[in-house]
């Protein structure tokens, strides 16, 4: 297992291999493994969400958690391996609230886009380092990072199309639907990424507005919602 290989190369694993269970204050091993790991998580999104990936090291992530580079390695291989680990974090955490808050809207498909996009928009608004994460750096970042990001597009996507196919005709081709939720992903994130990087002024409540208009606005292209107005 991976684990047990990085606890193998830091000379922490006893001659069986297994892990380590010898407890120090009541803490196991692996249970402090796992908290440097949490220090290190939550030092590279303040210092990724701050100063972005370029302008952050490992040295300054393990100045911000408060641990030595031994420990960073311990659980990551590098910078760009952390930056994922954030990434998916983030990004898993705000589709589960997401789906969370359409579960519980009424089955209407304005309640329930309102309720998507008003969530979506708000944890992002509210902590704008994740919106730095997700949508300014994994540019910087490469190859790695930007899959991650293509994937968290798809699930998205894939998202809208399951909550909007109960809304729509059932004869609509599967590719019409797929191509829907892509076009709905594809231009919430371009929104969202210019008004992360600066470049578009706008309230949440400006924000929110006109991205649920826009996805009601091609739900009424298949007729599903009357046209709203955008403005």
């Amino acid at each position: 297992m991976a684990i047990v290989k990085l606890l193998r190369s830091a000379g922490m694993t006893a001659n069986t291999g297994k892990r380590p269970v010898r407890r120090y204050g009541g803490i196991s091993a692996s249970e402090r493994i796992a908290e440097r790991r949490e220090r290190l998580m939550q030092a590279g999104l303040e210092l990724f969400g701050r100063d972005g990936f370029a302008g952050t090291g490992v040295k300054d992530i393990c100045r911000e958690a408060g641990v030595t580079d031994r420990y960073f390695y311990e659980s990551f291989r590098d910078s760009s391996e952390l930056f994922v680990a954030i990434f998916d974090r983030i990004a898993a955490e705000i589709f589960a609230a997401v789906m969370r808050e359409v579960g519980a809207a009424r089955p209407e498909p304005e309640a329930q886009v309102r309720a998507a996009i008003e969530t979506y928009v708000r944890a992002l608004a509210d902590d704008p380092r994740k919106g730095r994460v997700l949508f300014i750096e994994p540019a910087a970042v490469g190859s790695t990072a930007l899959e991650h990001d293509r994937t968290g597009l798809r699930q998205f996507a894939a998202a809208v199309s399951m909550v909007g196919a109960t809304h729509l005709p059932a004869e609509l081709p599967e590719y019409a639907l797929q191509m829907g939720g892509l076009s709905i992903a594809g231009a919430i994130e371009k929104v969202m990424t210019e008004w992360h990087d600066g470049q578009l002024t706008a309230t949440v409540e400006q924000v929110t507005e006109f991205l649920v208009n826009l996805f009601l606005l091609i739900g009424a292209g298949f007729g599903v919602v009357p046209p709203p107005r955008i403005g």
